[in-house]
Order: C-alpha cells, then sequence, then structure tokens
C-alpha cells in the first residue's frame, strides 16, 4: 500500500511539474535583470528564407514587410522558396522582384514538387549567399527590428541560433485564441529562463535563426524546427531567445484548425524524442537533464500520467482507503493553486500586455478545456505516430490566413 501511495504522489508531482513548477522555476530565472549586452555594430550577411505553398493571400504583404526591416539593405537578401503552389504566389514574387530592384535582393527558387517545409529550407540555403540564415512563414509579419536584435548573438561563436518572441494578434477573438495566447505567454516565460540558463528548448518555426554551416533541416521531421535545435545542441552550440526581435500571426480560430496543428506539432516532438533518445538517454547537461524533459518529454507523456493516477485512485477505492484520496487531493490542490499563483504573479510582471491579467473565472474554464482537449489530442497523436499515419506536408490552417 505505502508504495502505491509513494507512486502516486510521484507521478502527481510529475504533473505538476510540467503544468506549473517548471514554469514557475523558469519565470523567477527569467526575472533575474542580467541583460547581455549587445554590439549594433554586427552586420555579418543574412539570408532570409520564406516557403511557400499556395501563398497569393499573403505573400506580398509579407515581402513588403521583409523589405522593411531596420538592416542594411545591402547585407541581407530574401529567398521565397516555393514548392509546387498552384495559385499565382510565384507571379506575385516575380513582380515584387521587379519592384525591388535588387535593393534588398529578392529571389524565388521553385521546387517542382512538393516536398515539404524542410525540403524547401535546404533548397533556399544551397542557394543562399549569408552565414547566418532566418527561416519563416509567409503569413507572418516582423517588427522592425528583427535581424538588429537578433544578428548581434552571433558575435558569439558559441551560439548556433537564436529564437524570437511569437505573438498571436488575433488572441482576443474567441476563447481558442485566448487560451492559445495563454499557452504561448508560458512558452516565451519558459525560453527566457532557459535561455538565461542554457539554451531554449526550442525557437519558433516563424522566426529561427542558426548559422549555415552547422545543421541542415530533416525532410524526414514534422516538426523541423525542433528537430533542428535538438541537432544545434548536440553539437556543443546553444541557442539564444531574443524577446525583442518579435514575430506577428493569427492564431487559428476554430476547432477544427486547433486540432489539426497541436496533433501534427505533438507527432513532431514524440518523433524527435525517438530519433534523439540516446542523446537524451544519459544527460550530460542542462539541457538534456532539465530543459528538454521538463519542456517536452513531459508533455508528451502527461496523458498517460494522468491515465496511471486514475488507476491508482480505483485501486485504493478498491482496497477501502478513500481518506488517502482525499489527503492526496487537498494536498495536490492545494500544491498546484499555490504555485499558479505565484506563477500568475511572476507572468504579470514579465509579459507586457498580460493575455489574463484580468483573470476571470470563465478564463479558468477555457483553459482547463484546452488542456483537456490537447491531454486528448495528444493520445490521438501517439496512435497516428505507431500507426505511423503522419505526413511531413503542413496541412494549412485556412484560418491563420484569412
Amino acid at each position: 500500500m505505502l508504495i502505491l501511495v509513494l507512486i502516486l504522489y510521484f507521478l502527481s508531482f510529475l504533473i505538476i511539474w510540467q503544468f506549473v513548477g517548471y514554469p514557475t522555476l523558469m519565470a523567477i530565472i527569467a526575472r533575474r535583470n542580467n541583460p547581455k549586452a549587445k554590439d549594433y555594430s554586427y552586420h555579418p550577411f543574412v539570408s532570409i528564407i520564406v516557403p511557400t505553398y499556395n501563398e497569393e493571400n499573403v505573400i506580398g504583404e509579407r515581402i513588403k514587410n521583409l523589405n522593411r526591416l531596420n538592416y542594411m539593405d545591402d547585407n541581407y537578401e530574401i529567398i521565397v522558396v516555393d514548392s509546387g503552389s498552384n495559385d499565382h504566389t510565384k507571379d506575385i514574387v516575380r513582380r515584387k522582384i521587379k519592384e525591388n530592384a535588387g535593393r534588398p535582393e529578392l529571389k524565388l527558387l521553385i521546387e517542382k514538387e512538393r516536398k515539404g517545409k524542410a525540403s524547401a529550407i535546404n533548397y533556399g540555403k544551397r542557394h543562399s549567399k549569408g552565414n547566418i540564415i532566418l527561416v519563416t512563414d509567409a503569413n507572418s509579419i516582423f517588427n522592425k527590428n528583427v535581424l538588429k536584435e537578433i544578428v548581434p548573438h552571433f558575435k558569439n561563436p558559441k551560439i548556433g541560433a537564436v529564437g524570437g518572441m511569437y505573438c498571436i494578434t488575433n488572441n482576443l477573438k474567441n476563447s481558442i485564441t485566448q487560451s492559445e495566447s495563454f499557452y504561448w505567454d508560458l512558452e516565451i516565460i519558459m525560453r527566457l529562463g532557459e535561455s538565461k540558463i542554457d539554451s531554449a528548448c526550442l525557437f519558433h518555426g516563424e522566426i529561427n535563426a542558426w548559422r549555415k554551416n552547422i545543421v541542415n533541416a530533416d525532410t524526414q521531421a514534422l516538426s523541423e524546427d525542433l528537430d533542428m535545435c535538438i541537432a544545434i545542441r548536440k553539437k556543443g552550440y546553444k541557442i539564444e531567445y531574443e524577446p525583442e526581435a518579435v514575430v506577428y500571426e493569427p492564431s487559428a480560430t476554430n476547432l477544427s484548425d486547433q486540432i489539426k496543428q497541436r496533433k501534427r506539432t505533438s507527432i513532431g516532438t514524440i518523433q524527435n524524442i525517438f530519433k534523439y533518445h540516446s542523446y537524451f538517454f544519459l544527460p550530460r547537461d542542462i539541457y538534456t537533464l532539465l530543459t528538454f524533459p521538463s519542456h517536452k518529454t513531459l508533455a508528451v507523456m502527461s496523458p498517460f500520467i494522468f491515465i496511471l493516477i486514475l488507476a491508482c485512485y480505483a485501486i485504493i477505492s478498491v482496497l477501502g482507503m478513500l481518506e488517502v484520496i482525499i489527503t492526496h487531493l487537498l494536498v495536490t490542490l492545494s500544491l498546484f493553486i499555490f504555485l499558479f499563483i505565484l506563477l500568475m504573479n511572476l507572468k504579470s510582471k514579465i509579459i507586457q500586455n498580460d493575455s489574463i491579467s484580468k483573470f476571470k473565472i470563465k478564463k479558468i474554464f477555457h483553459i482547463i478545456h484546452y488542456v483537456i482537449l490537447n491531454e486528448f489530442l495528444l493520445l490521438l497523436a501517439w496512435k497516428d505516430f505507431i500507426k505511423g499515419r503522419y505526413s511531413v506536408f503542413w496541412e494549412k490552417a485556412a484560418s491563420t490566413r484569412e
């Protein structure tokens, strides 16, 4: 009986650590005021790669946005890699090339077949001039200082990659986008803390810069951004997070698109855990000992942990020890609530325009619903991964391009 109770408390600790414990620790670390000095006179040539597939509704504005970055025009290029589009994407890019007149240089590369984002990244990389590659999406928008803030990090030869801050533009649209915004606020906090103690766990697919000569995108990876982060860290380079380099993008506004995105991302994480299992099996640094297990591994294992907790409850109930369950609920819920309140307090001090500063009971239920949905989608992701039912081709979320 004692062993069963210990197992129950251990499983509960894992859940508390994943949802509030680890984010709270990273928030405390993120609050430490030790900004690194940047050398803004450092201006290496940068190649910006924009993979596209049927992006006629957004590519024109995207190129206009990239043309206006606060960086010397002759020190960066824009490479649009189109993969089998059958709309007017290529025509729009060709028109923009004529308008640009080479400042900055705008290129169009064409893959006749659609082979996935990783293939487009590698194709663009092969035809790039810069030693620093910055990858972004066609439906995203940068703030003008993205290159100015990201590039100085690379003056340190130990830095292999830099990620920026991802912000949702339609966070108040409905309960789905509000919950998604809350999730990304916690991601910002965790990546800020991780970057200060070692390396950010991962960077965003919408804004990631890395040294050209240290990594290729795996064309079989569903989450090529996470795969590249692990590969870069495995080679001994660090991944930094730059909150002043901001990318804006609308979140999926309907449940169908949310399910597509979350399930695919989860399968990608599972795929990477198995691919790099030997790297994670013997922890050798903070990234493999703390960061990745807390940030990603526990996240994809959480539905099974919940199931095991329920199984422990069932066995204890059969044994007639209901007081053990009541005590456990009181202890774990009290700890969870305490850490959650502490986390929300820290969050309000770290995140500007805090998405949940005016906290309401209704929002709590939205978040609970979001978590339950995500746990269910994780189970579906495991099922599809085991059965091999996944593809490297992104199924675009239409509501993010409205």
